[in-house]
């Protein structure tokens, strides 16, 4: 009775464990389609934010031009010789002239200051609501995964049980051709 139940059971057992390998296939699939398209869409968004940058700095570019166009001020990147811009300005104090750049500076940058970070802060939550849907599909398709994963443990497990209780089973019918009973 032992070997027909083993044999049963190790014929049931495998083929549960078929069927979860095929479902589990399936999974994998759309776990790595879910990757792949959360990855695109990533590479999407870094393009977008890339070209957002480009244009705040050439945003910010023309201000500060049309700032230092405003003052009379020559235009050089790290303001050069401050007693250079003070001649320049018309002013031969050295520390007007610097006064004048920083106050120019603080005036230039604050306001890109502000909006650069509130559209950092928007970007990033649209960035997140956008992501957010993939990002918990692809989490529900792994805990399914998982699931599927520990199903055919289960079923390997049950399968070399049944394996054993059919060995058992078949030495036990086994007939004694020894005489000894």
């Amino acid at each position: 009775m032992g070997f027909l139940m083993g044999a049963f059971g190790k014929l049931q057992a495998g083929q549960r464990m078929r069927q979860i390998q095929y479902q589990l296939t399936g999974i994998q699939r759309k776990v790595r389609r879910a990757a792949r398209d959360i990855q695109d869409r990533e590479k999407m968004w870094k393009s977008r934010e890339n070209q957002m940058n480009t244009q705040m700095t050439a945003q910010m570019n023309a201000y500060k031009n049309g700032v230092y166009a405003q003052l009379n001020i020559p235009q050089c990147g790290s303001w050069g010789n401050f007693q250079e811009l003070a001649g320049m300005c018309g002013n031969k104090d050295f520390s007007s002239a610097m006064m004048l750049a920083q106050q120019t500076i603080q005036n230039m940058i604050m306001p890109f200051t502000q909006m650069s970070s509130m559209w950092k802060e928007q970007f990033e939550a649209e960035r997140d609501a956008d992501l957010q849907d993939l990002k918990d599909y692809e989490e529900d398709l792994q805990l399914e995964k998982d699931n599927l994963e520990s199903q055919l443990k289960i079923a390997q497990a049950d399968y070399e049980a049944n394996k054993e209780m059919e060995k058992q089973g078949a030495q036990n019918i086994k007939p004694d051709y020894t005489g000894q009973g």
